[in-house]
């Protein structure tokens, strides 16, 4: 006999009930919960600002507790009372309308309220350098639920964009003013902040000293010379001959702040190409304009920014400058973007080769084989002919061998490059090893998650990353995977450059369609994915918000110098008046960038024939063995003080004084590096120095400049 509802006892009707009351709950409840809560987990931190660290150290007292407790209380409350208002809404149209279909439906919009807590976490104070894999879920967690929220906006009549998400925008002329404004803001901004950094006397010899030395050198006929630098010359370390064009700019205000100037303009640039290849393949110059603020926003531009001045960041435009080139089949101009390449750097030649291998995937054999081929010519005619050291690391050059950036995987030093790749073959757990660190992996989630990973998506363009993921994913160094140095200029820029080729190829394949995705709301999801992924790292590791993480090279960013930073700086400017352009100097590492411009500049210890010397003894650099090699200068009656205020000391050799005796070679010759540093301290000189004396020397080593 069937049992119908009517004739079904009383008790297994309630049961029924029971049962499909829990499931429609189960469907809809838990996220309901978390959305009601949310609310006073979010407000009463905000009311109670001074309490935000209790999210990670949970240290609030019992009184506290309990404030907490009714403020979710009264946000669950709240949140109730609101979705009852719109279901007795919502049943003035539609009268049959459940309780739990019409809290379901809330859902869909209110979750975007579970940001509110992780955004608030995001708030604690040095989340981000105490509890960094934490803060990266938060930030991930957050761009999940923004891009989810923005999807299901974007289904709305009044925001639904073209059904062709590719195709001009009706206010072109909007977006590329908003493009100009991005770039020139970016200009002021960083530069303002290069600035300053540099008036804190936050820069160093190594790098920002080595560079203006060099720069002044050339622009005065001495080509590439470095009085800073073991050997004289930075060919002993590096083949850069592009800063021979720096040369016209820099002679119109000869000092370092030129080249920081220079560096971010030349660093902004990078948004030109990427403007073009953005409108390129995806034709709307929206999508254009918001890949560029992407890139504004890039904690690892900002990096390369701040950190001093490199050569290497010279490549950063002219790389995308070579892929949209060869894109747009402009080939000459390409040449010359690739000879621009080539003189950056020696090693520029291998990125050159991976550009090459992407020409011939593209279609364009014959460019590529030759790209491929003048560039090894290249690499392999500086090697023998022009640098000292013909090995790829330099591996027998004892001064400049970069083999420890990659001591593991070259475990026998009399390999060199060869090791390297030996390890790759042999031992490729090994290499796995190596590349899933840590502190690896979060470098990369930082570079990555801004992009939505999407340049992985762009076909044959994932080939001119290869040369960046090996360089810094095989890398022992640590400064090699670092938001704060400027290695990661050997990746991003490529990243950057398939960024538009991975979107239009992610909104365009196939899964997306089988998912049953609207294209147009997928498109304009990704990108606005990307542009609060971007916001929510570079508050977190970018410069152009204050954060706890972000470092300039080897020093954190002051924004708000002091007054005492104020009269030091007054003070080293009133010392560079005072010794005059002409002046030979041997000057320390902190200091060093002010002094530098001239022909004639030694890094302390070292003295030759120098006829000052400044040091800056309020480091802790400055040790106590530094203090003695001074000391005994001035009791020896050769250098006297002239000043001793602010942390600034300067010494002046005495009138008619001749180089003491133990700092003149054996035939009287001027004394080598080597020998004025065993005369200044009484110990023997290191025979490989370079490792960074500067302010994060102890725990760092400088960059590969730096071994100078």
């Amino acid at each position: 006999m069937t049992t119908t509802p009517e004739s079904e006892p009383p008790k297994g009707r309630l049961l029924r009930a029971i049962d499909a009351t829990v499931a429609q709950l189960w469907s809809w409840g838990p996220l309901y919960l978390l959305i009601a809560i949310s609310p006073g987990l979010a407000l009463w931190p905000l009311l109670r600002a001074p309490a935000l660290r209790y999210v990670v150290k949970n240290d609030l007292s019992i009184d506290q507790r309990y404030e907490v407790l009714a403020a979710v209380a009264v946000s669950f409350i709240a949140t109730t009372a609101a979705y009852v208002a719109l279901w007795r809404r919502r049943r003035r149209t539609e009268p049959e309308l459940s309780l739990g279909a019409s809290f379901a439906a809330t859902n869909r919009w209110a979750f975007v309220l579970l940001a509110g807590p992780l955004l608030i976490g995001l708030s604690a104070a040095r989340i981000e350098v105490k509890h960094p894999i934490f803060t990266s879920f938060l930030t991930a967690a957050v761009t999940a639920v923004a891009m989810v929220f923005f999807y299901r906006l974007l289904g709305l009549g009044r925001f639904a964009p073209p059904e062709d998400p590719f195709v001009p925008a009706r206010d072109g002329r909007l977006a590329r003013a908003v493009f100009v404004a991005g770039l020139l803001g970016y200009c002021a901004l960083l530069s303002w902040f290069a600035l300053l950094d540099h008036r804190n006397i936050a820069t160093t010899v190594y790098d920002l000293g080595i560079y203006d030395n060099l720069v002044w050198q050339t622009a005065h006929g001495h080509f590439l010379d470095c009085s800073l630098i073991r050997g004289g010359n930075h060919m002993s370390a590096h083949f850069d001959p592009i800063l021979l064009l720096l040369a016209p700019v820099y002679l119109l205000y000869p000092h370092a702040e030129t080249l920081l100037v220079v560096q971010t303009l030349w660093l902004a640039s990078g948004a030109v190409p990427l403007w073009l290849l953005a409108r390129r393949r995806l034709t709307n110059e929206w999508m254009a304009t918001i890949l560029t603020i992407v890139y504004f926003l890039y904690p690892a531009l900002h990096g390369v920014n701040m950190f001093d001045f490199h050569s290497v960041a010279l490549m950063v435009p002219l790389a995308m400058w070579a892929v949209y080139l060869l894109d747009a089949g402009h080939l000459r101009r390409y040449w010359l973007v690739f000879a621009l390449l080539l003189a950056t750097r020696e090693d520029m030649s291998l990125l050159n080769c991976f550009i090459g291998a992407y020409a011939i995937l593209s279609g364009r054999t014959r460019t590529g084989l030759v790209t491929i081929a003048v560039s090894l010519m290249y690499l392999a005619f500086v090697k023998a002919f022009v640098m000292a050291d013909s090995s790829l690391l330099m591996s027998a050059d004892k001064a400049y061998s970069y083999i420890y950036f990659y001591e593991e995987m070259i475990p026998h030093e009399k390999e060199g490059a060869r090791g390297l790749f030996t390890t790759l073959l042999v031992n490729p757990l090994f290499a796995l090893l190596v590349l899933f660190k840590e502190e690896k992996l979060l470098f990369f989630f930082h570079l990555l998650l801004p992009l939505l990973a999407l340049p992985f998506a762009a076909g044959r363009k994932v080939v001119l990353m290869l040369h960046g993921l090996l360089f810094l994913g095989l890398a022992s160094r640590k400064h090699l995977f670092s938001l704060h140095y400027q290695y990661s200029a050997l990746l991003f820029p490529m990243l950057f450059a398939a960024l538009p080729e991975g979107l239009a190829r992610a909104v365009d394949s196939e899964r997306l369609r089988t998912l049953g995705l609207a294209r147009a709301r997928v498109a304009w999801t990704l990108l606005l994915g990307m542009l609060t992924g971007s916001l929510l790292v570079s508050w977190k590791r970018g410069v152009i918000f204050e954060n706890a993480s972000f470092v300039a090279g080897w020093t954190r960013f002051e924004r708000r110098p002091t007054q005492a930073m104020k009269d030091r700086y007054a003070k080293v400017q009133e010392i560079v008046a005072r010794v005059g352009p002409e002046a030979k100097l041997s000057v320390s590492h902190e200091i060093g960038p002010h002094f530098s411009n001239r022909r004639h500049a030694y890094h302390w210890p070292m003295i030759a024939d120098a006829q000052y010397v400044v040091l800056f003894t309020d480091v802790y650099s400055f040790s106590k063995e530094d203090e003695r090699r001074y000391k005994r200068l001035v009791e020896r009656g050769k250098f006297r003080v002239i000043e001793d205020t602010l942390g600034l000391i300067l010494l002046e050799r005495v009138d008619g004084s001749e180089l003491p005796e133990e700092f003149r070679g054996e035939h009287g010759e001027r004394p080598s590096e080597d020998a004025a540093i065993e005369a200044a301290s009484g110990q023997p000189a290191k025979k490989a120095p370079g490792r960074a004396s500067g302010p994060a020397s102890s725990a760092a080593g400088a960059s590969d400049d730096a071994k100078e």
